[in-house]
Parts: C-alpha cells; structure tokens; sequence
C-alpha cells in the first residue's frame, strides 16, 4: 500500500513537470491569456490511472507552475478562476475512469467553464460594442478551449493504451457518449435560456431534450444504480450552478 502511494505521488511529479514542458510548446497564444497545447494530457493520465482526487491535486501543482511563470492577474477572483479552480477541474476526469472519454469531457468542459466566467465578470471591456459579454468569452475562450479537449479526447487513448494496455478496452465511444451528451446538453440548455430573450424552437428543442435525458436516467435505476445516479448528478449539477453563478455576477 504505502509503495502503491508513492509511486502515485512520483506519477504525479513526472507528469505535472511534463505537463509544464507541454505547456511551453504553443500552438496559438491569446492575447488575454490562454493557449493551445498539450499540456492537459499529462493531469488526464493521472486522473484516468489514480482518480478523481489525484487528479485534481496534479491540476492544483500544475496551476502553482503557471501561476508562478505565466501570471495574467486582474482581480484575485479572477486569478482564483482561472489557475487552481481551472486546471483542478481536469482531475474531475477521474471520477469517470470506467468511461474514459467521458471523463475527459467533463474535465476539459469543467475547465472552460471557470475561464468562461472569468471572461464574463472580469474581461467585459474587451468585448466589441454591442456584442454580448456572455457570448463573447464563450467564443473567446473555446477558441483555445474547443481544440484542446478535441486533442486530449484524440491523443489520451493513445497514451493510456501504453500506460494501461486494460485501460484501451474502454475508449469505446458509445459507451460513453451517453454521459458527454447529459454533461454538455443540459449546459447547452443553460446557456441557450440565459441568452435568448423570451421562447423559442431553440430553447423548447433544448429544454426537451435536457428533459428527455433526465429521464432516461431516472428509469434505469434498478437497472445500474450508479450509472444512473452519475448521469442524473451530470444533468442537474453543473447547470445549477451555471445559473447560480449566472445569478451572483448579475446581482454583482
């Protein structure tokens, strides 16, 4: 046990120093921060081989390093956003390591959602006139975001496969397809609500669909308690507290 526990904690070293190396080879730099490059894989490897709370400790150390080498600080609630909340949220990937892909998903997403609300409270002025702000920092940010998670969704099987030959049984896409779509639709849904004045075929087609998903996991249940239980926090969880943050940087 205790040898188990320190190579986890090596692991951990290695690939949070990696994870910085990767991080200085840049596809595309943005100008209020952010970039495209690898450097997520490293934390999803630790968070898909030890879990969840491994995981979100690599993104913590990770976050320490560019907070120290690559600071863009404009509020401390915004600093807090966009380095230890940010990239702690990629070792949410290790709650999902039974649906690797899903995981990855729900990390990365996890992660733009922090820069998302950054952009919208703290960087409004960079927005074009009359352009929503909301708007604005979602394309802002999945500009360099989207990439990103499309890359480690792409790469990390390959990884995982020689790091954990057993682990490359369970990319299999449909598996877990059903879990990207109850994390991402029901944000979509949100969102969609949040920024479409009054009803719309939009917003019903998407209400609809959040619906139908709840649904489906509700009535398996007795089927697989935990798949059921996992996909019904996913469509009710992040979306709360999408809106309640949506809530407070209104009322702020």
């Amino acid at each position: 046990m205790k040898n188990k526990q320190t190579l986890m904690l090596v692991e951990i070293a290695i690939m949070v120093a990696f994870a910085y190396v990767l991080s200085l080879f840049k596809v595309v730099t943005m100008p209020q921060g952010g970039s495209v490059s690898l450097a997520m894989l490293p934390i999803f490897v630790v968070a898909l081989r030890w879990g969840g709370v491994p995981g979100m400790v690599a993104g913590l150390l990770f976050s320490g390093t560019k907070f120290l080498t690559e600071p863009y600080i404009v509020h401390p609630v915004q600093a807090m956003l966009d380095y230890p909340l940010a990239f702690a949220s990629i070792g949410l990937a290790g709650f999902f390591k039974d649906k690797p892909l899903a995981g990855i998903a729900v990390g990365g997403l996890s992660r733009l959602l922090c820069h998302f609300f950054s952009g919208v409270v703290f960087f409004a002025a960079y927005a074009p006139a009359g352009q929503s702000i909301y708007v604005y920092s979602f394309i802002y940010n999945i500009t360099y975001m989207g990439p990103e998670i499309v890359i480690a969704l792409i790469v990390a099987p390959l990884v995982m496969a020689k790091v954990m030959p057993m682990a490359s049984q369970e990319y299999d896409l449909r598996r877990n397809l059903l879990e990207i779509v109850s994390f991402v639709v029901p944000l979509a849904a949100v969102a969609v609500m949040l920024t479409l004045e009054g009803a719309t075929p939009v917003s019903y087609a998407a209400l609809s669909l959040w619906g139908l998903l709840a649904a489906h996991h509700a009535l398996t249940f007795r089927r697989d308690f935990s798949a059921a239980k996992r996909g019904l926090l996913l469509v009710t969880l992040p979306p709360a507290v999408v809106y309640v943050m949506y809530v407070l940087i209104t009322i702020l």
